[in-house]
């Protein structure tokens, strides 16, 4: 428990007047007791002082108990109101592709020109109260496939609340802590931006909520909000399915199990036995290193549609050769599994065991004792809420990767999704709606429909991937659109 104290000149005040108001042994009045008896009884101290030069102002009347001790020890928090809040910082005009809502009229970069598929930090609420106290940016997705393009809403993230729910954070994001008299004393601590630690795909991470609150429970209730995939899965999985699995979301310990890069939403809901309910809201961190291609699709329990990456500096065709064999500049479910026989091996250094040992490849991969790259993390076959990805750790420096999507099993149309992050975060999404991708209908082996994506090129600094150039592909000779076809060139 945190108790909220004035300042110290409001506390002295407080002393004085005690001090001032009890009763004194000058000779002027009787006090009750001896003067020289100091531990005689003083139960009465003012029982016969009825007056000081006004014998008409009963000073110690029963209505008026001035002499009664103040409650120097209880919870006496003065004003809480900030007093020095930040600026919301509007101007008059909106300053493009900064993320920001700079003119304050509830849009963010309304008017700024994007490419489509481009995804940019966003926040929503007053730019002079981004990144202060418990706010943190969203995600926003440049939307438009066609010669029309503007920046869509901003998703995720934390924006300033009208009130403080008194948590020990600013969560009106003005510049003050728990700034409100509802505030003086704070049982809880939920965790301020920052403070979580970043986790990793496939490898636990562990939440103890007791951290947070201490005192008796009576229940407890978790859930989490994941990436672009999750929130499609949300409304086109039957029963839902997550890509993150969670273990105790009704104890005090939740562990979060992410298959996924990106940002994920927790939230606790804590139920004392009074029937108190205390909340916390915050966003763990999961970044995988280098380049990270995930797809997923609408229709993942009844189609079988695969990821393909290709190796930079080559334009062969996908899949498979005129030869015959299978490409390994193609880097698919033939031979970027752990279990595949002639791996894609396209020069680069093995990762470590536990960049991959946790996935549903990760037997094979023990065995191996290492983790290739390129490698295929999970190959989806008709699994409901399950996506694909594709992970090179460490990149070529300065090389274009192309990213391709292939309809290889079911029936009717599907929309596919693919998300690319570079060095953990989240910097293109293709497919999303309303820009889903039309004519993807076709399935087959060989005749299939193929979706030439993106061409990923990350910048890697000391062996470290810190950001990538995106370049959508459209049909040639076009600027816009989709590139489907059902031909493997390149």
């Amino acid at each position: 428990m945190r108790m909220r104290w004035p300042s110290l000149a409001l506390i002295s005040l407080a002393l004085a007047l005690v001090a001032g108001c009890g009763p004194s042994n000058n000779g002027g009045g009787d006090v009750d007791a001896p003067s020289g008896d100091p531990d005689a009884d003083t139960t009465d101290v003012d029982a016969n002082v009825s007056t000081i030069d006004a014998p008409d102002v009963p000073i110690d009347a029963a209505e008026l108990p001035i002499d009664a001790p103040l409650p120097v020890d209880a919870e006496i928090c003065g004003d809480l109101t900030c007093t020095n809040p930040v600026n919301d910082g509007c101007v008059p005009s909106e300053i493009c592709d900064n993320g920001t809502d700079d003119n304050c009229n509830g849009a963010i970069d309304e008017g700024c020109l994007c490419t489509a598929g481009a995804v940019q930090q966003c926040f929503n609420g007053p730019p002079g109260r981004r990144h202060v106290g418990a706010c943190v940016d969203g995600m926003q997705t440049c939307q438009g496939s066609g010669e029309f393009r503007e920046w869509g809403p901003c998703v995720g993230g934390i924006a300033p609340q009208n009130a403080e729910p008194c948590d020990s954070l600013d969560n009106n994001c003005n510049g003050c802590v728990d700034d409100s008299q509802a505030c003086c004393v704070v049982d809880l601590a939920c965790p301020a931006p920052g403070s979580m630690p970043d986790g990793q795909p496939f490898q636990n991470y562990v939440i103890n909520g007791a951290m947070f609150y201490s005192g008796p429970v009576a229940s407890w209730q978790w859930d989490v909000t994941g990436g672009p995939c999750d929130r499609l899965f949300l409304t086109t999985t039957t029963p839902v399915v997550q890509s993150f699995t969670l273990t105790g979301a009704n104890t005090s310990m939740l562990t979060l199990r992410p298959s996924l890069s990106g940002d994920y939403t927790v939230h606790v809901r804590i139920t004392t036995p009074t029937g108190t309910v205390y909340e916390c809201t915050f966003i763990i961190h999961i970044a995988g290193p280098g380049l990270r291609v995930e797809m997923c699709s609408d229709r993942t329990a009844a189609t079988d549609i695969d990821l393909h990456l290709h190796k930079p500096g080559t334009t062969t065709q996908w899949a498979t050769l005129p030869s015959g064999t299978t490409n390994v500049d193609d880097c698919h479910f033939r031979n970027c599994k752990g279990s595949a026989f002639t791996p894609a091996t396209w020069g680069y250094a093995n990762s470590p065991l536990a960049e991959c040992s946790g996935g549903p490849e990760g037997a094979s991969w023990t065995t191996l004792g290492y983790c290739r790259n390129p490698r295929l993390d999970i190959d989806s076959i008709n699994d409901n809420g399950v996506p694909e990805n594709i992970n090179v750790d460490v990149p070529q420096t300065a090389g274009t990767y192309r990213v391709m999507v292939h309809y290889w099993g079911g029936t009717g149309a599907a929309h596919p999704l693919v998300n690319v992050y570079c060095g953990g975060h989240l910097r293109g999404t293709y497919g999303a709606a309303p820009d889903v991708v039309p004519n993807f209908d076709t399935s087959g082996s060989t005749a299939g429909d193929v979706w030439r994506v993106v061409d990923a090129t990350p910048v890697v600094v000391g062996g470290v991937t810190t950001d990538c150039t995106l370049a959508p592909l459209h049909p040639p000779g076009m600027t816009n659109g989709y590139w489907v076809t059902n031909t493997w060139t390149y």
